[in-house]
């Protein structure tokens, strides 16, 4: 009898232990990319505002169905059965919702940065928000190292999609 309630006193103390680690860990994370472009900010914006568009430069959105409503592109269908759409537009930001994983709740977006005639700066951010639970904390040290390479590769892409689309028009 001892040894077990030893054991599920050891159960408790150490499951305290991990979610009280967890709680010195935030709550929500962003993981941000930003790239130079140059080419018009209507031709990046028309890019970045058009779901029918990301195919061109979206990491792996190439091979993903895009998803229609009322006979217009509203969005790409994720391979978690999530669906990117576009939550807010404006000429400078642009927010997309769908980045939500089993448990964990997120959004993503563009900002369109600088004045210069020519010559843009995208900001490709992620938000990440997560419960207390102690395994969603301990999650987000690993956030940076899983769309840290997709996001710069997607910029690069984009960069490369829109200096393309400048220099036809």
């Amino acid at each position: 009898m001892r040894g077990i309630l030893f054991f599920l006193l050891s159960i408790l103390l150490l499951f305290l232990l991990v979610t009280g680690l967890g709680l010195f860990l935030p709550s929500h994370v962003t993981i941000s990319r930003a790239v130079n472009v140059q080419a018009p900010r209507a031709t990046v914006h028309a890019l970045l505002a058009s779901p029918a568009r990301w195919q061109q430069w979206f990491p792996g959105a190439d091979s993903l169905p895009l998803v229609k409503k009322n006979d217009r592109v509203a969005g790409i269908a994720m391979p978690n059965g999530n669906m990117l759409t576009i939550r807010s537009l404006s000429d400078s930001t642009i927010v997309v919702q769908g980045l939500q994983t089993a448990t964990v709740d997120g959004d993503m977006g563009f900002k369109l940065l600088g004045a210069a005639t020519g010559i843009v700066t995208v900001q490709w951010y992620m938000n990440f928000y997560f419960d207390w639970y102690p395994w969603e904390r301990f999650s987000s040290l690993l956030l940076e190292n899983k769309f840290g390479s997709v996001m710069e590769r997607g910029l690069k892409q984009l960069q490369q999609q829109a200096q393309s689309d400048a220099s036809i028009n």
